[in-house]
């Protein structure tokens, strides 16, 4: 038995996703006989974590604060292991911009993309560059906040028209924004685990299928929302070769735990649109139902991360 802190909430725009995962994870470890102790992330938080000193800390913050490097650094100074990756891999995977630029150096398919900050709007005018971006990427495309989740600030923009409505919501969301070009295919989000001592796999290619509309917030969240082929209905030569795509990005951004890899499988390639290295555990967030699918039980999932943060110093970890 070991004493837990699962960590959840947060500040961030995911915080009632973050209870939603953070509750279902604590009664899978009191089931399984830990010693759980909740916590919100406020002010008193690291005063917390000091007076119950758990063995590891189960990490369910999504967004800022929680996939970017933050709590993990606190956790790291307070010599806490931790589930999921280190700080610099969740910064690497939290922003886009970050993640596909590592990416398209390691020679692994994304999709094209223009990176505007607002600072360099504001100090520079670097809006009289949108149409130039936009025109260089195509219409249709994607405007979309480089560190957010759930596709909060996410548009999809058909023409000039609509450009500068899309950006100026996403930079509500975040200071740097991306225009990516839109690619028309199949949806497949892949589930990955690392347990202790093995080496990383994927759980199975889940097809997301929508019943109106994009896969957003009301999407993903919502029960009978959207419909998903576990495994995804493509050949055994794509589906490999999404599978071994995925596996390489999640080893390229230096994940480590478990993780998420979102692609559009467009012309017979695997293009990633991102990475999540603290998917949803919800009712209806891919990665159990995944588990799930592969006969992995939603209690055997949990207690394998936390079994890999045990056994991995936290201080080791990128």
């Amino acid at each position: 038995m070991a004493r837990v802190a699962v960590l959840r909430g947060g500040h961030s725009m995911e915080r009632d996703v973050s209870f939603l995962t953070g509750r279902r994870v604590q009664h899978a470890l009191e089931r399984l006989g830990h010693d759980v102790h909740p916590l919100d992330i406020e002010e008193s938080t690291t005063g917390a974590l000091m007076e119950i000193s758990p063995d590891a800390a189960f990490v369910c913050l999504h967004g800022p604060g929680g996939e970017d490097g933050t709590i993990q650094t606190l956790l790291e100074i307070l010599d806490i292991p931790y589930t999921g990756s280190g700080p610099l891999s969740s910064i690497r995977c939290m922003d886009k911009d970050y993640a596909k630029r590592a990416l398209r150096a390691a020679g692994i398919l994304t999709p094209p993309f223009r990176t505007f900050l607002r600072r360099a709007m504001n100090e520079m005018g670097a809006s009289a560059a949108l149409d130039v971006a936009a025109e260089e990427l195509g219409y249709p495309l994607v405007v979309k906040p480089a560190r957010e989740g759930s596709s909060f600030g996410l548009s999809r923009v058909e023409g000039p028209d609509g450009l500068f409505d899309a950006v100026y919501e996403a930079l509500g969301y975040d200071a740097k924004i991306l225009l990516e070009s839109w690619v028309e295919g199949t949806e497949i989000s892949i589930p990955i685990i690392e347990p202790a001592g093995e080496d990383p796999r994927a759980l199975g290619l889940v097809e997301i299928r929508p019943r109106e509309g994009a896969y957003n917030f009301e999407a993903k969240y919502t029960p009978g929302a959207t419909d998903f082929a576990i495994p995804a209905e493509i050949s055994s030569e794509a589906a490999s070769r999404v599978e071994e795509t995925a596996l390489t990005v999640y080893k390229v951004l230096g994940c480590s735990g478990f993780a998420r890899v979102d692609t559009i499988f467009a012309g017979g390639t695997p293009w990633i649109l991102d990475v999540k290295t603290i998917p949803g555990f919800t009712e209806t967030s891919t990665f159990p139902l995944a588990a799930e699918a592969a006969g992995t039980s939603f209690d055997t999932l949990v207690e394998t991360i936390l079994d890999a943060a045990l056994r991995t110093e936290a201080t080791a970890k990128l």
